[in-house]
């Protein structure tokens, strides 16, 4: 190991190590693993969009029933951060890229740096749509409301929506008539309601590289198959009350979910309290 003038460590004979060693070495310093993060809603996602033949459902008889109406996702802010080992040697950079691309990231140029961003967008299987309190009625309402504009009114249309997690403020959560329910009549893939206890993801800075990720909190989790209904909910209440956990469903949310989960052909379905991160 040696200085250089500006006193900084390096490992000169680096370049003479064998080179499956080297690249492990890199491979070795690209970023833990992501884990699944919150995308904040915003109005105006809801896109008509006209098929063509190479898209699946395409009816080559009959144009009417080309006409999706779809939650564009991929419209949502990336999840952004940097990746310094692309901007090392070019050996670096090789092994950088290529983990990048499979990972499903790109990169975008800013203005202040000669270095880019790289972005990770929104993936539906995984990560979680927050509406925040304020924004819940026109989250419910939007599709209704666009569906009466003038270039969709009247129009047959299919529905597209591929996102499979949707996270709520505890505070929505607990409200009485929210109609929590009221999210599955279009986002019908949902699979779990995340209800986000303590600080609450609000929009971060433009390139900024943090991000909003979650976590469970113990206790927390609760269970509904279409067989079985609530699993884990305990019906003794003197049980409840020595767990003293503040993580419990209100029977209205049980019975508006029991009527509604079915109606929808959901046979499973979770709720998880988690906490939000910054990152």
């Amino acid at each position: 190991m040696t200085e250089t003038a500006a006193s900084s460590p390096v490992f000169s004979p680096f370049s003479f190590l064998p080179p499956e060693l080297r690249d492990q070495i890199w491979r070795d310093a690209l970023p833990g693993e992501f884990g699944p993060a919150l995308f904040i809603y915003r109005k105006g996602y809801w896109r008509p969009r006209h098929l063509t033949e190479s898209d699946e459902g395409f009816d080559p008889s009959n144009d009417e029933h080309n006409l999706n109406f779809e939650f564009r996702y991929d419209l949502l802010d990336d999840v952004q951060f940097e990746l310094p080992l692309a901007f090392v040697n070019r050996e670096a950079r090789d092994i950088a890229l290529a983990w990048a691309r499979e990972q499903g990231f790109k990169a975008r140029p800013r203005k202040d740096s000669q270095y880019p961003l790289f972005q990770r967008p929104f993936d539906p299987s995984r990560d979680g749509l927050f509406v925040p309190y304020d924004k819940w009625d026109e989250f419910r309402c939007e599709p209704d409301d666009r569906l009466w504009e003038p270039d969709l009114y009247g129009k047959l249309v299919s529905i597209e929506t591929d996102p499979t997690c949707i996270a709520i403020p505890e505070e929505l959560f607990r409200k009485e008539e929210a109609l929590i329910s009221e999210m599955l009549r279009y986002f019908y893939h949902i699979e779990v309601l995340l209800v986000v206890v303590g600080e609450q993801p609000a929009p971060l800075p433009a390139d900024t590289t943090e991000r909003w990720e979650f976590e469970n909190v113990p206790e927390g989790t609760f269970l509904w198959d279409s067989e079985n209904g609530w699993i884990g909910i305990e019906d003794d209440i003197h049980l409840k009350e020595k767990k003293r956990n503040p993580y419990k469903l209100t029977d209205a949310i049980m019975h508006e979910l029991d009527i509604t989960l079915p109606q929808n052909d959901i046979t499973k379905f979770e709720i998880r309290h988690v906490v939000a991160i910054r990152r």
